[in-house]
């Protein structure tokens, strides 16, 4: 908007104008959150917590408890919000490895465990020290459970007005009319680790069926979808992409499907379709209720950064491994 425009806008809403980029609650509004700089905050704060005095007057057990109290105050407001970059995250492990070791820019000692190895929970041969890739994906996963399930405040109407909302964060395909935080969000939540791991944890609730694609989504209480189940099915059937709730009707009776298919089935898929209309038969719908997410992870069925990391976390060595680690952490 021009100058002016925004001048009568501030002085109508009794605000101050700020120039981008600005700093709002802690977060730059308007920064690259792809540029190192912007992260230079959060570097300074950890090297000056992590002073080389301390690594002579601390012991192994508080340097490690040091270095994790770090990784879950410091940077965990920016991790939450933006995509961390490589570049970052390897600065990150230098200061805390070295930190963990001894030695700094002017000497180096010897790393005698990788630290992908240290990152490990305990009982795998690790010290459970968070690994910031993994960490920062957990909290950015929590992006779309809340859109999801706040998806009538003002700040999801927006993203849902603007990006499609949490149906748009599963389209992979890039825009470049969408802010950076956007389009990092989407290549967080593109991440094979996400799509094995944490989508394995969500599993749906169907109510009315007006968000759970029919064929696409795992909604009929089993691990494979309709459409990797038949998919021969899904091609001479009218409704492609439709819901659940477009797929049938309310009647005296209940809920009735409504198929409509392009053809006549042939011999060799009757057997077929009479499977699928049995696996479907058994669907309670309910028009007055609303689709849910239940995070399968959490006894409270909430989702919860702690148990996605702890699915991230995956087990790099062997369990016979693991207890030579565990000897060297005692020594």
């Amino acid at each position: 908007m021009s100058d002016s425009w925004k001048q009568n806008a501030a002085i109508f809403l009794n605000c101050s104008l700020l120039a981008i980029p600005f700093v709002y609650l802690g977060i730059p509004i308007g920064a690259n959150p792809r540029k190192y700089h912007l992260w230079d905050p959060i570097i300074q704060k950890c090297e000056r917590r992590l002073a080389k005095w301390k690594q002579k007057h601390i012991s192994w057990g508080g340097k490690v408890t040091l270095i994790q109290s770090i990784l879950t105050s410091i940077p965990i407001y920016f991790l939450s919000f933006f995509r961390v970059p490589r570049r970052v995250v390897k600065k990150l492990v230098c200061i805390l490895r070295s930190f963990l070791w001894g030695g700094g820019d002017d000497q180096h000692k010897i790393v005698w465990v990788k630290w992908g190895t240290v990152c490990l929970p305990k009982d795998k041969g690790g010290l459970g020290i968070k690994d910031i890739t993994k960490f920062n994906l957990a909290l950015l996963a929590k992006w779309k459970w809340n859109l999801f399930h706040h998806n009538g405040e003002l700040w999801a109407r927006i993203l849902e007005s603007k990006y499609g909302g949490w149906r748009g964060l599963d389209v992979a395909t890039r825009d470049n009319n969408v802010s950076l935080w956007w389009e990092d969000l989407k290549l967080a939540l593109h991440n094979p680790q996400y799509e094995t791991a944490l989508q394995g944890g969500i599993a749906w609730k169907a109510r009315n069926g007006e968000k759970i694609k029919f064929w696409e989504d795992k909604w009929n209480h089993s691990d494979t979808s309709f459409l990797a189940k038949y998919p021969r099915l899904y091609v001479i059937l009218c409704q492609q992409n439709k819901t659940i709730q477009e797929m049938g009707k309310q009647a005296n009776i209940g809920w009735e499907w409504n198929f409509k298919w392009r053809r006549n089935l042939f011999d060799s898929e009757i057997g077929m379709a009479d499977c699928f209309l049995n696996d479907v038969a058994g669907s309670c719908i309910q028009p007055h209720r609303k689709d849910e997410w239940i995070w399968t992870l959490e006894p409270s069925g909430q989702y919860s950064a702690s148990s996605a990391y702890k699915v991230l976390t995956v087990e790099e060595i062997e369990r016979e491994d693991a207890r030579v680690y565990e000897e060297l952490w005692k020594i």
